[in-house]
């Protein structure tokens, strides 16, 4: 079973729980999502051709990237604009 660990809390004379660390904050994840970009993503083995449309950020896309060219013979992982994105391609992140 895992465990999940939350950050330190201490209450203050105002009876408010504050952050032990007050560098950490919560973020919605609509919020994060917003900032990410979205790659064009393309996979080809042999005859075999992958296309969609993923919404990461930079660092994830080079993951993937590296991932990708281990498995197959041609791979493209590039950022585009919003405007050029196909939603039949898109693959949408999970809510």
């Amino acid at each position: 079973m895992a465990m999940i660990k939350y950050p330190l809390y201490k209450k203050n004379n105002s009876r408010k729980n504050t952050l032990l660390y007050p560098g950490l904050t919560t973020v919605s994840l609509d919020r994060i999502i917003t900032y990410m970009q979205y790659y064009y993503v393309m996979c080809q083995k042999g005859s075999l051709v992958h296309r969609c449309y993923v919404q990461l950020d930079p660092e994830s896309a080079d993951i993937l990237h590296d991932s990708l060219e281990q498995r197959y013979d041609l791979v493209q992982v590039c950022d585009v604009p919003d405007s050029s994105v196909e939603p039949d391609t898109l693959i949408a992140p999970a809510p």
